[in-house]
């Protein structure tokens, strides 16, 4: 599908899907490869999955198996990846104080700085890219990003409706 520039009121919620799941991968592809040529050198440098690790775990602590059933991977090798940002001491494990047996992960204050540090730098690389775009263009998309970003952080269920596209 090919995406013009022109302003269009006639676009359905279908179509608006589909751009926005056509642009999101992209965007984050961009993100993740000026991140890995600006870090190139830095050996702190975590993956992919090392940052949307600390990305959950500054959002709030989680179990081993609430992170591997998030990444959908088995809980040794959710471990085998808690270990290295345990090495790094950007993750410590404790006990739940509810049940002994059950660990909780949180994010150190080195964790946090990292955390801190790799957001700061996607959003530098997102700026430079979203600079390209004029004034008024800016604005269009920083309305469509807010308005996309209250929907998601309201409270009203979604339902899907047709494959054609309708929600209601």
């Amino acid at each position: 599908m090919l995406y013009g520039t022109s302003f269009s009121m006639s676009a359905s919620a279908y179509e608006c899907a589909a751009l926005l799941l056509d642009t999101v991968p992209g965007l984050m592809r961009t993100i993740a490869s000026a991140m890995r040529q600006r870090y190139s050198d830095d050996d702190d440098m975590p993956t992919l999955v090392q940052l949307r690790m600390l990305a959950m775990l500054a959002a709030r602590p989680w179990s081993l198996s609430e992170l591997a059933a998030a990444h959908q991977v088995t809980p040794s090798s959710m471990s085998r990846t808690v270990d290295v940002l345990v090495q790094r001491e950007w993750v410590a494990r404790t006990t739940a104080p509810d049940d002994r047996r059950k660990v909780v992960l949180h994010l150190t204050p080195a964790g946090h700085a990292a955390h801190a540090a790799m957001v700061h730098a996607a959003r530098d690389v997102a700026a430079a890219l979203i600079a390209q775009l004029d004034a008024h263009d800016r604005a269009r998309l920083y309305d469509g990003l807010s308005a996309l970003h209250t929907l998601l952080n309201t409270s009203c269920p979604l339902s899907v409706g047709s494959v054609s596209g309708e929600v209601s």
